[in-house]
C-alpha cells in the first residue's frame, strides 16, 4: 500500500547499522524509518541463518542480507568485514550501531521445566565478543525478560561483563511493549550499551489505560472465512481448517472463549488433568482473542489454534499473517516472503518495528539531543522596564504570548473575531478589543497607551487569501489587509520602533507578490529599514513544519543592525511525540482545557485504521476510499496520521478532522484534539481557548506559534535596546 508524500527535511548525516539475528527486519525497519533533523540510519546489512527471513528483510528494509551463522563470525571476527565491505570504509567519526536480538526460544518461560541447555543461549556472548572486536558506538539488544532474571541470567551476565571490559556503559531493564503502542501483552528485556554517554531506556508514551486493543488494531480488516483471502491484501489470508477443527472453533464463545468451553470429550486428556489440579494450565489453547484488551504475546506458532489464543475474536478461524503482523507492530505495507507457515514464524520471532522506533530515537537523542523550548526559561530573560507591544490581527494571542515570555507588555490587541478576543483577554487580561484595523479609534488608543516606553507593532493579517488551498483566486478582500496594516503604520507617524509582519509563504505568490512589494515600499517611505526572512517554525522549538514569511522593519534612527531571529542551536527539531506524551485519552475526568476527544464515524474509523504513522489516504484500500479521491492524485495527506517520531505538517484551522489533512493521532483512531493541536503550535496547557468547537480550532490553526513569537520578540528587543547583548543560547540545545 502506498504512503503519503514525504516531508522536506535537512540532509542528514548517516548513522550506520549492522543487524545481527536480523530475522525479517523488525528492528532494522524501525531504525530505517526513524530519523532526526540531523541524522538518519543507514542500514548496511542484516545477518541471519533463515533464507525466508532474509528474503523478507531485503524486500522491506532494502539493505544487504547476509546468510551467515553469528557463531562463525564470533570465531573469526574479520569475516564480518568481508561479509559487509562497507565496514572497511567507515572512519572513527562515523557513528556505528550493532543490533543483536538473539533467538529467545532457549530463554523462554515455556522452558521452565526443561533442564537441557540450548546452544542458542550462547549466541548472546558470541555477539558481545563481536562488539568487543569492532567497538561500535552503540549496541542494542532485545530479548525475553528471563535473560535478566532466573537461571538464564548467567548468559546475559557473561555478555554484560564482555561489554564492560570493552569500555561500554550498559543500561538494561524490562519494558512493557503495550505501553509503547504495540497492541499486545509483550514484556521484553532491553539492553542498550554505548562507549559514549550512558544511554537511557525509552520512556513509555502511553498509560495502562491507553494501551491499544485488538479492536483498535485489527477490527477494520475485511471479514474472512477460514481459507479466505482479502483481494486487496495477500497477507490477510486465513488458514484453512479441517472440518473437525472448524467445528471445534465454532463452539468456542466469541470474545475470549477457549478450550475450557469445549465439551469434555473434545478436550485432550492432558488438559483435563490440568484443570483438576490447583490451577488450570494452557487455558489459551483454542482461545479467541479478546476485543477490548491487547492481544496475548504473538509467537512463532500463532498460525495454530492448538498452540495458544490465536483465534479471531468472533470469526471462526485463526488470525491471518496480516492480523498477527499488525498485532506485532508491523505496518500494513510490510510484505512477507516464504511459505505460509514461515510467514507466521517470522512475525512471531520479530521485534515489533513500532517499538524498535523508540530504541532508534534513544540512539538519535544520544548522538544529538532534541531541542525543547521551555517557556519558564524564556520568562527568566525578562529584565528592566517592559517595552510595549501592540498586536494587530491578534487572534488568540500566539505572538503576544511569545512577546510576554521575552519581557514585553501588551498595550493593545485587536481582531475582528470576538471569540479570539475573548480568548486573548482570558489569558492576558482586558487589553484586547474587537475592532477592524481600519477603525480610526485604534490610532488614538495606541498613541494614548504608548507612553515613553519603546513600542513594537506586530501583526499577522489573515492569510487564507494567499493560501495554497485557494490557488487561482486573486480577489479575496482579505488580501488587502496587508496594505491596511501598512496604512496603520503610516498613520502612527513613526511611533513604533519596530514593525513585524507574519504571513504564509504564498504572500510571495503571483497573486500576493505585488502586495508584498507595496508593503515594503510604503514602510521604506515611512522611515523604516525592512528585511524579509523565510522561517521554518521547527527551527524555533515547534514540532511542526510551518513555513512563514516574516518582514521586520526598524526605524532608521535605531543604531542596532537589523538581523533576523536566531534559530535553535545544536539540538534537533522536536517531534510530535516530544509534545503529545502525557495527555489522557481514556475518557477519565481531567483538568486540561480544550482536550475533548472527537467522536469519529465508524466508516472513517475504519479508514484511518489502515493508515500507519506518516501515511495518508493512499494507504486505504481502493474500495474504501471516497469516490472523489479514488481517481484523484492530489491532497495525499487527507486521512493522514501524524508520525510520533517526526514533525507535523502545518496545523491549519481544519485540524480537528483527519479528513482534511494529516491530523490523525499517531496511535489512536481519531483526530487530534484542540489541546494536542495547541501543543503542536507551542501553546502551554495553561492557555485556555474560548468559544465553540469551530471557533477554537480556527484560533489555534491561525495562531503564530508562541515559540516563534518569542524568537521574533528577542530580535525586536535587540533592535530597541542598542546596549543589549546579542541573544546567545535561548535556542541552543
Amino acid at each position: 500500500m502506498a504512503e503519503s508524500y514525504t516531508k522536506t527535511l535537512p540532509e542528514p548525516r548517516p548513522i550506520y547499522v549492522v543487524d545481527f539475528f536480523s530475522g525479517c527486519g523488525g528492528v532494522s525497519y524501525g531504525f530505517k524509518t526513524t530519523r532526526s533533523t540531523s541524522h538518519a540510519f543507514e542500514v548496511l546489512a542484516g545477518i541471519d541463518i533463515n533464507p525466508d527471513s532474509l528474503a523478507t528483510y531485503s524486500e522491506n528494509v532494502g539493505a544487504a542480507s547476509v546468510l551467515q551463522d553469528v557463531f562463525a563470525i564470533a570465531e573469526q571476527p574479520q569475516l564480518l568485514s568481508d561479509l559487509v565491505p562497507a565496514l572497511k570504509t567507515l572512519t572513527p567519526n562515523d557513528p556505528l550501531v550493532f543490533i543483536g536480538c538473539a533467538p529467545c526460544q532457549g530463554f523462554s518461560a515455556h522452558r521452565k521445566k526443561d533442564p537441557r541447555d540450548d546452544r542458542r543461549n550462547n549466541l548472546m556472548l558470541a555477539f558481545a565478543r563481536i562488539c568487543a572486536h569492532f567497538l561500535p558506538d552503540f549496541v542494542v539488544m532485545e530479548n525475553v525478560p528471563e535473560i535478566l532474571r532466573g537461571r538464564f541470567s548467567q548468559y546475559y551476565n557473561h555478555a554484560k561483563t564482555e561489554f564492560e571490559n570493552a569500555g561500554y556503559s550498559v543500561t538494561d531493564g524490562i519494558l512493557d511493549l503495550s505501553l509503547f503502542g504495540v497492541p499486545q501483552k509483550r514484556k521484553r528485556a532491553v539492553v542498550l550499551a554505548t562507549r559514549r554517554n550512558k544511554l537511557e531506556l525509552p520512556k513509555a508514551p502511553l498509560s495502562a489505560k491507553q494501551v491499544r486493543t485488538v479492536r483498535d488494531a485489527i477490527s477494520h480488516l475485511r471479514p474472512l472465512e477460514a481459507g479466505g483471502v482479502d483481494p486487496y491484501d495477500a497477507y490477510h489470508r486465513a488458514p484453512k481448517h479441517v472440518d473437525r477443527i472448524l467445528e471445534k472453533i465454532k463452539k468456542i464463545p466469541r470474545d475470549g472463549g477457549d478450550r475450557r468451553h469445549l465439551p469434555k470429550d473434545e478436550q485432550l486428556a492432558c488438559h483435563a488433568d490440568l484443570d483438576e489440579g490447583e490451577a488450570p494450565g494452557f487455558t489459551d489453547v483454542y482461545g479467541r482473542l479478546r476485543w477490548d484488551t491487547p492481544s496475548v504475546t504473538i509467537t512463532a506458532k500463532s498460525s495454530t489454534p492448538s498452540c495458544g489464543r490465536f483465534l479471531h475474536p468472533e470469526q471462526n478461524r485463526n488470525i491471518t499473517p496480516r492480523e498477527a503482523a499488525i498485532l506485532q507492530g508491523f505496518p500494513h505495507s510490510y510484505a512477507f516472503k516464504g511459505a505460509f507457515i514461515s510467514q507466521y514464524r517470522q512475525i512471531g520471532e520479530a521485534v515489533p518495528p513500532l517499538f524498535s522506533r523508540f530504541l532508534a530515537k534513544a540512539v538519535l537523542d544520544a548522538v544529538k539531543p532534541t531541542f525543547r523550548f521551555d517557556p519558564v526559561f524564556a520568562k527568566a530573560r525578562s529584565h528592566g522596564d517592559k517595552p510595549l507591544v501592540v498586536d494587530a490581527f491578534s487572534g488568540a494571542g500566539g505572538l503576544s504570548l511569545g512577546f510576554h515570555w521575552a519581557g514585553f507588555e501588551t498595550a493593545l490587541a485587536f481582531d475582528v473575531d470576538h471569540n479570539a478576543i475573548a480568548t486573548f483577554n482570558k489569558n492576558f487580561g482586558s487589553v484586547g478589543r474587537v475592532a477592524d484595523v481600519r477603525d480610526p479609534a485604534l490610532r488614538g488608543m495606541i498613541r494614548a497607551r504608548s507612553g515613553i516606553r519603546p513600542l513594537v507593532l506586530v501583526g499577522g493579517p489573515p492569510c487564507q487569501g494567499f493560501s495554497q488551498q485557494r490557488r487561482g483566486v486573486g480577489d479575496d478582500p482579505r488580501n488587502n489587509l496587508v496594505l491596511e496594516f501598512a496604512q496603520l503604520v503610516e498613520d502612527l507617524n513613526s511611533l513604533p520602533s519596530v514593525i513585524i509582519l507574519e504571513n504564509v509563504t504564498y504572500l510571495n505568490s503571483p497573486r500576493g507578490r505585488d502586495i508584498l512589494r507595496s508593503f515594503q515600499a510604503r514602510l521604506d517611505v515611512a522611515g523604516y529599514e525592512v528585511e524579509r526572512f523565510d522561517l521554518n517554525s521547527a527551527e524555533f522549538g515547534v514540532p511542526q513544519l510551518r513555513h512563514r514569511i516574516i518582514l521586520i522593519a526598524k526605524r532608521r534612527d535605531l543604531v542596532s543592525p537589523l538581523t533576523g531571529p536566531i534559530s535553535m542551536g545544536g539540538g534537533n527539531w522536536p517531534t510530535v511525540g516530544d509534545v503529545l506524551g502525557g495527555l489522557p485519552d481514556d475518557g477519565s475526568p481531567h483538568e486540561i482545557p480544550n482536550h475533548q476527544v472527537s467522536a469519529e464515524g465508524e466508516k472513517n474509523k475504519q479508514r484511518i485504521a489502515y493508515v500507519d504513522m506518516g501515511g495518508g489516504r493512499l494507504s486505504i484500500p481502493h474500495d474504501l476510499q471516497l469516490d472523489c479521491h479514488s481517481s484523484y492524485s492530489g491532497h495525499l495527506d487527507v486521512y493522514g496520521r501524524l508520525d510520533w517520531f517526526g514533525q507535523a505538517r502545518t496545523i491549519t484551522g481544519g485540524f480537528d478532522s483527519f479528513t482534511r489533512g494529516e491530523f490523525g493521532h499517531p496511535f489512536f483512531n481519531r483526530s487530534i484534539t484542540h489541546r494536542e493541536a495547541a501543543r503542536l503550535q507551542g501553546f502551554p496547557d495553561s492557555f485556555e481557548f474560548i468559544g465553540n468547537r469551530s471557533a477554537v480550532r480556527r484560533q489555534i490553526g491561525n495562531a503564530v506559534p508562541p515559540p516563534l513569537g518569542y524568537a521574533l520578540a528577542l530580535c525586536a528587543r535587540n533592535l530597541i535596546d542598542s546596549t543589549a547583548e546579542q541573544p546567545k543560547s535561548e535556542f541552543a540545545a
